[in-house]
């Protein structure tokens, strides 16, 4: 866990007085209702716990973060299949953008060696 995010749950479970050990830092609910208020006041469109966990899988995955890691985070126990299926689409955008990387051309950047490997006749 990111060390930050660790601080601010051990903070929220600390104001929770009665909270037992295995208790949630936070129900859903709560979080939604908190959620719900800041959009009203920001005046923008109502979104869901659930929208910040799809933005934050999403964000890992186009920040190079494999698939499984990502899965794992989310609390997957299926290696990755179910985020393939929901995110796989992510990773199909990332490989066109890479693919724009890729040069045959003669001149190679600077920090590159220039001679090729022999190839195997």
């Amino acid at each position: 866990m990111i060390p930050d995010m660790r601080r601010l749950l051990e903070g929220l479970r600390q104001q929770r007085e009665q909270a037992k050990p295995e208790d949630a830092v936070m129900r859903v609910k709560e979080c939604q209702g908190a959620i719900t208020r800041a959009c009203r006041q920001l005046k923008i469109p109502r979104f869901t716990h659930h929208d910040l966990r799809h933005l934050f899988a999403t964000r890992c995955i186009e920040s190079d973060v494999d698939i499984p890691t990502v899965s794992r985070w989310l609390g997957h126990k299926d290696g990755g299949a179910l985020a393939m299926k929901v995110y796989g689409h992510l990773r199909d955008q990332h490989s066109v953008n890479m693919a724009q990387k890729v040069s045959f051309s003669r001149a190679a950047p600077a920090s590159t060696p220039t001679a090729l490997p022999s190839l195997p006749k």
